[in-house]
């Protein structure tokens, strides 16, 4: 009985040395980098309440430090906890809400902010799964799909086959949940050959989910159009986003893109890919009507569609210190609001990174070095004003005379 608890005193003892090791390393690691600040230039601090950056830090060509950056500071891979790095820093905060209200229908459910739709009664989830056992095989796919009804707290989970095409498929992607009036559809990104046409495709499918039969029906298949292309061109049929990584789903639009991209040579280091011709179209989920839309003809070249909200497309255009957002409402055919909002001058390889949510853009350069300041704008879309303006800057005074690199990973809301 002795050596029992003895041995279980010494497994005891192992593991909080571990741990006490794992969590000295750790913050010897983190007290050897700088702390990064967003210092503000003008505004309101309160607009970065729930932002945050991620980045990684380089000194000496070394290997980077991840880290996240708000309004409360600086925060290394490192100095998170043991348990944060198991399950993922960069979880969704929407979808761990969801794990604390619904522990048990969200055990063993993926993080895909696509695969889930929420209303007052119902919670959906949609994941694709195949056969693991006989391998990956084209055709060869089923939906995961589970239902909470959040009055009677009865859930509902099934597989259902995806319906078989004479095109082999290789690719297949969730892209959104529809539930409205009773109805279930899901929209999917399919990519695969056709053997007829020898010619690679994706299309989007829109099944409907008869969660009483558990079956499923494709309702409609969203293609590109028919077109010739040369040799050196291809078509993309692309969705526009319902909102900007928000796991809310379309509500009655989708929006795609469809593009004839020519592929050119400058020289032997370099190619080019130049939009020849490009339509916006709209399809309605709940008549399964299918519309072009006729945009005005300041958007309908260099002009990049990124974002739906609503009834309303976010188109973006880049130029040399500039960057011009229009928002244009495909159903009254209207520009609602054109903004142009200055940025300071940035290498080519540099470039910026922005985000559209609320009305607002968020934008901030994806490089900084020591010599270099990085401004991080948010700017309102329909009045133009400067909302806030502050730069990432280094907190430490004794290691401001080190040579480094920032590289920007992406912006993140909490909403």
């Amino acid at each position: 009985m002795m050596q029992r608890y003895w041995k279980l005193i010494s497994l005891i003892s192992v593991i909080v040395l571990v741990i006490g090791t794992f969590y000295i390393q750790s913050s010897m690691a983190a007290s050897r980098l700088p702390e990064f600040v967003l210092e503000k230039v003008s505004g309101d601090e309160a607009e970065i309440k729930q932002l945050s950056l991620e980045a990684n830090y380089y000194q000496n060509a070394e290997l980077g430090e991840w880290f996240q950056l708000n309004n409360e500071g600086t925060t290394y891979w490192n100095e998170y906890s043991y348990w944060d790095r198991m399950i993922g820093i960069n979880h969704n905060a929407k979808i761990e809400q969801l794990r604390q209200d619904y522990r048990k229908f969200m055990r063993g459910k993926s993080e895909n902010p696509y695969s889930f739709h929420e209303n007052e009664e119902l919670l959906v989830y949609v994941d694709l799964t195949w056969d693991m056992v006989n391998g990956y095989q084209p055709n060869d796919f089923k939906l995961d799909i589970a239902v909470l009804d959040k009055v009677s707290k009865e859930e509902t989970s099934f597989q259902a086959a995806i319906p078989k095409t004479n095109q082999s498929v290789y690719s297949f992607d969730v892209e959104g949940i529809y539930l409205k009036n009773g109805q279930l559809k899901v929209i999917t990104r399919n990519s695969g050959h056709d053997s007829q046409s020898e010619r690679d495709f994706t299309n989007y499918p829109v099944y409907l989910i008869d969660i009483a039969t558990q079956t499923i029906k494709t309702e409609n298949i969203i293609t590109a159009k028919d077109a010739e292309v040369s040799s050196n061109q291809f078509q993309e049929l692309l969705m526009i986003r319902n909102k900007w990584e928000d796991f809310q789903q379309p509500s009655d639009f989708i929006v795609f893109e469809e593009k004839v991209v020519e592929e050119r040579m400058i020289d032997e280091w370099e190619i080019t890919f130049d939009t020849v011709d490009r339509e916006l179209f709209v399809y309605n989920l709940e008549s399964e009507d299918k519309e072009q839309i006729k945009l005005p003809k300041e958007l309908q070249e260099d002009a990049s569609a990124e974002m739906v909200i609503g009834t309303t497309i976010y188109f973006v255009e880049k130029s040399e210190g500039v960057l011009v957002i229009t928002s244009y409402n495909f159903e009254s055919g209207e520009i609602e609001a054109k903004q142009t909002i200055a940025v300071p001058e940035v290498a080519d390889e540099q470039g910026y990174m922005y985000k559209i949510n609320d009305d607002k853009v968020y934008v901030v350069p994806v490089s900084k070095n020591a010599k270099q300041d990085l401004l991080l704008q948010i700017v309102h879309l329909k009045t133009g004003d400067t909302l806030y303006e502050g730069k990432v800057t280094m907190k430490n005074p004794n290691k401001q005379g080190i040579d480094y690199d920032l590289d920007i990973q992406s912006i993140d809301l909490d909403n």
